[in-house]
């Protein structure tokens, strides 16, 4: 895709003051993701088409779930991550939460940064829609009925059967797009993910990821794991959770789909980049907080210490 058109926003952050307080500044984005912004900030992204490269050019994510406030959307749409999955099926948002957090995302971040929703079933995929997500997530799909019924929830007639929002975006007012299009150009922009949890799941990974609408395929480590009767200590070592695991994979390759895993941590992006995930996760937003208060922590005891050490010296 050519250089985006938006001219180039300002930084996401002062150097100066972010050199005085220890934050690193925005890595650039290989490619950047205002070549895929809708026209304008309100606008799902055109996410299709980025996950589309995502084998040859992976993606960098922030998972959010544990503070679903608009302080700290703002923040998480200023720190420059590609995507951020907007995880509502085990945070209690509400519709009216789920708008301000995408919008509050995409507008903080200048169009840099897309949000996908994990949704917790196939029955509240429309509010998430209508918000403005560019991306979902149906977790717990098994078998291709299930997919073609969230297929069908997510595109419009002919391809499926979702109904057109009359106020997510006001017709003829602001819902241009290029060329002439308008919302339902913009709206078919956004991604389908499907989240394989167990064992029947990865057997139809194949037909799952054959898909002509899908765009993408997720694996549940967690879940995936307690289906087959194993505990958080069998990931990644387990025979079985890794056959399983490769299915996936394996699959998402075969169709050129996106493939995504959560991780906990940064220190596990070189591996799940090694194992075939295209969209990988540098954290959580609980996982820093718990990092961040535990590690300042140390940091002032062992401070504290080196001051008691030279009072006993003198």
């Amino acid at each position: 895709m050519s250089q985006h058109p938006f001219g180039n926003p300002p930084p996401l952050g002062d150097a100066n003051f972010s050199a005085f307080f220890g934050v690193p500044p925005a890595p650039e984005q290989d490619p950047s993701m205002l070549n895929y912004r809708g026209h304008a900030l309100h606008h799902t992204f055109d996410l299709k088409s980025r996950l589309a490269i995502s084998r040859e050019k992976p993606m960098i994510g922030q998972f959010f779930a544990a503070f679903p406030y608009p302080n700290v959307a703002r923040m998480i749409g200023q720190a420059g991550y590609d995507y951020v999955l907007l995880d509502w099926e085990h945070t209690p948002f509400g519709p009216e939460t789920i708008v301000e957090l995408i919008k509050t995302i995409q507008y903080a971040g200048e169009g840099r940064t897309a949000v996908i929703v994990r949704v917790p079933s196939l029955d509240h995929q429309y509010a998430a829609w209508d918000a403005g997500a560019s991306g979902i997530v149906f977790p717990h799909i098994s078998t291709v009925e299930q997919a073609k019924q969230a297929i069908k929830f997510c595109r419009f007639p002919p391809v499926g059967n979702r109904s057109g929002p009359p106020n997510a975006m006001q017709f003829g007012f602001n819902d241009g797009a290029a060329n002439g299009g308008g919302v339902f150009e913009i709206w078919n922009r956004a991604a389908i993910l499907l989240q394989i949890e167990d064992e029947e799941g990865a057997n139809n990974a194949e037909e799952l990821a054959a898909l002509e609408e899908v765009d993408g395929l997720m694996l549940g480590p967690g879940d995936l794991a307690f289906s087959l009767g194993l505990g958080f200590a069998d990931i990644g070592k387990d025979a079985k959770w890794l056959e399983c695991t490769n299915k996936v994979f394996t699959a998402a390759k075969n169709h050129k789909k996106a493939s995504m895993m959560p991780g906990m941590t940064s220190q596990q992006i070189g591996m799940n980049l090694e194992n075939g995930v295209t969209m990988v996760f540098a954290s959580n937003d609980s996982m820093i907080m718990a990092q961040g208060l535990r590690n300042e922590l140390v940091s002032a005891h062992e401070q504290l210490k080196a001051w008691k050490d030279k009072k006993t010296a003198e």
